[in-house]
């Protein structure tokens, strides 16, 4: 299918070479074929040509931008074959495309992959079977996957992403070890939206770590966004700072199609839509490039290794750091003319190169250092030019609060939250199959070297909760929608309190030595970058609760939570019931504990 370019819509130069977002050394991304090529040039006289620099981003633009779409060979995201891929095609734009390599292999369909990179879009490790890489597992879920991609695909896979977002150091290592130049690995809870987005910076500091954002809003750093507006407002941040953002997605649907069965949060075709001519239309203004991870990570190195000069005609290249040859793509020369001609072509090694006009007497001229030498021709017709006059949604603002974007109202019935009598494997089932009243939540826990997981007692299931030397404050969470941080607000006013049941030990060297901290986390409570309200950090509303080796059943009125003694909290007087959003059961920073608990229930 030949792929229609709507990135640039009027003319600057380029010796008839189609202008693509990436070339074959890019991650292994081909060109973009436009519907016909520019004439010929016509040439004419610039006067001199001038070095300027090497763009810190293709064609000068003032961001990077990525999409990766997770879980391919998924039966769940078979809507990414069907509804993104087509989409994808018609703006010209190639995107991530993370495989999981053993469901490629059950399913047999590496055929899929195959065409989706003939269509500009990059191959991207996701594991082999989905499951938390260790560096136990990661031979399988690491290594051969890599080594299955790359013998069905034209190029090695050079990036890879973490099942669940989960990683850790060694894992890291092992990644790097197995030939990747890359991960999606960001700590993504160091940031807010609004003050600290997750942007990546243009030095190459972080390859192995790059920060992104997650589709859908539950999970995404932009709580304070309405879903439509947290995608743009990641590419603003990104433009604002100078930086790469990235965006997960998983399948996309069409319009008003159920959700079951599709997937971890599916996106809708029309939203996804305008997205992708928002992207089109900011790279025909000139300030974003998209292009899938490896070519905007090998860019960065290259534009930081390579050295350019312009003597006469001629754009020569210094190529002796080593990695402007490991890392080598085309970057982007900035070059002028002492005449302000409507195009200037460039010739490497008898092959034409992409070029733009940027803005007058100004070019831009993509050209793989690597290759050598780059000839340059004025020309006196017209070729591909930056358009400034394209108008662009301006940057969305926030809500006033995440209540304002969804609020779940109880009724009051029933109260249960989660019974834990489920399979093992659907833990973090989304939504919770236990809870109801309009409740959806999962369980999350931090730090990740805690160990929460469903054990069972017989015939009865409980949260099993563990750790031991982790020497930071650690809580297991049930968020009442969503997961916790998911930036959504439940009304509980039709409870009086909460009931649950526990049993276990904890050791510690302080005041919690026995105790869990019970702590009901509201947006009033919680900060911006977990999904509250709270413009910084503070306690919640908590009790204090003494653990026994056997079981007892502990009941919480709301009136009874003592107030937060910390931070900016402290001065609430009453816990807001119509902001609820997590129950957390934490231990102190000294903590050894293992604990059990069951049947946490509204009442």
């Amino acid at each position: 299918m030949k792929r229609i370019l709507l990135l640039l819509a009027i003319a600057a130069c380029s010796s008839g070479k189609p202008r693509g977002d990436d070339d074959h050394d890019d991650g292994g991304v081909p060109p973009v074929t436009p519907d016909a090529a520019l004439p010929s040039c016509t040439p004419t006289s610039a006067g001199t040509f001038t070095y300027e620099k090497i763009a810190t981003w293709r064609d000068d633009a003032k961001a990077a931008y990525s999409i990766i779409h997770d879980d391919l060979c998924d039966d769940t995201v078979q809507g990414v074959i069907t509804n993104a891929v087509p989409a994808l095609d018609s703006y010209g734009i190639g995107v991530g495309m993370g495989a999981i390599a053993g469901e490629c292999e059950d399913s047999d369909r590496w055929s899929e992959l195959v065409d989706l990179e003939a269509h500009g879009h990059e191959i991207v490790n996701h594991s082999w079977s989905h499951v938390n890489v260790t560096p136990e597992n990661g031979a399988q879920e690491i290594v051969a996957a890599k080594k299955a991609l790359d013998a069905h695909i034209a190029h090695p896979v050079t990036f890879y992403i973490y099942p669940y977002d989960f990683f850790t150091d060694a894992s890291i290592a092992a990644v790097q070890a197995a030939g990747h130049l890359g991960s999606r690995g960001g700590n993504r809870d160091d940031n807010d939206g609004l003050v600290m987005p997750p942007i990546n910076g243009p030095n190459p500091d972080n390859d192995l770590r790059i920060e992104f954002d997650v589709w859908p809003r539950s999970y995404s750093k932009y709580a304070l966004f309405y879903p439509d507006d947290m995608l743009a407002v990641h590419v603003w941040n990104a433009i604002d700072a100078g930086g790469w953002a990235m965006r997960e997605f998983h399948s996309v649907i069409q319009d008003g199609q159920d959700v079951t069965g599709q997937g971890f949060g599916p996106i809708e075709l029309t939203p996804y839509k305008k997205h992708l001519q928002f992207l089109a239309d900011a790279r025909k203004k000139g300030v974003l490039w998209t292009a899938p991870p490896t070519a905007v990570l090998r860019y960065r190195h290259a534009r930081t290794a390579c050295k350019a000069s312009v003597s006469g005609d001629q754009i020569t290249f210094d190529t002796s750091n080593a990695d402007c040859t490991k890392y080598a793509t085309p970057v982007s020369v900035i070059v002028t003319t002492a005449d302000d001609v409507p195009r200037v072509d460039g010739t490497q090694d008898g092959a034409p190169v992409a070029t733009i006009k940027l803005g007058p007497k100004r070019f831009s001229i993509d050209a793989d250092p690597t290759k050598g030498a780059v000839a340059l021709t004025a020309c006196s017709n017209d070729g591909y030019a930056i358009d400034p006059s394209v108008s662009l949604a301006p940057k969305p603002t926030p809500a006033n609060s995440v209540c304002d974007i969804e609020t779940v109202h109880g009724t009051g019935s029933p109260g249960k939250m989660d019974d834990l009598e489920r399979p093992v494997e659907e833990f973090q089932a989304l939504p919770n199959p236990s809870q109801a009243d309009g409740r959806t939540g999962t369980w999350s826990w931090y730090p990740q070297s805690a160990v929460v997981a469903i054990a069972a007692d017989g015939s009865n299931h409980y949260l099993h909760y563990t750790g031991s030397g982790i020497n930071a404050w650690s809580g297991a969470t049930l968020a009442f929608l969503g997961g916790n941080g998911a930036g959504s607000c439940y009304d509980g006013t039709k409870y009086k309190g909460i009931r649950f049941k526990i049993k276990g030990t904890v050791t510690a060297t302080d005041e919690l030595n026995g105790k869990v901290n019970v702590s009901i986390v509201t947006s009033e409570t919680q900060g911006r970058r977990y999904g509250g309200d709270l413009d910084g950090e503070g306690g919640h509303f908590h009790k204090v609760v003494s653990v026994t080796p056997t079981w007892t059943t502990v009941e919480i009125p709301w009136e009874s939570l003592d107030k937060p003694t910390w931070g900016m909290t402290t001065s609430l007087t009453a816990v807001a019931k119509t902001k609820l959003q997590a129950i957390d059961f934490g231990v102190s920073n000294t903590a050894t504990w293992d604990l059990a608990i069951d049947d946490i229930e509204l009442y």
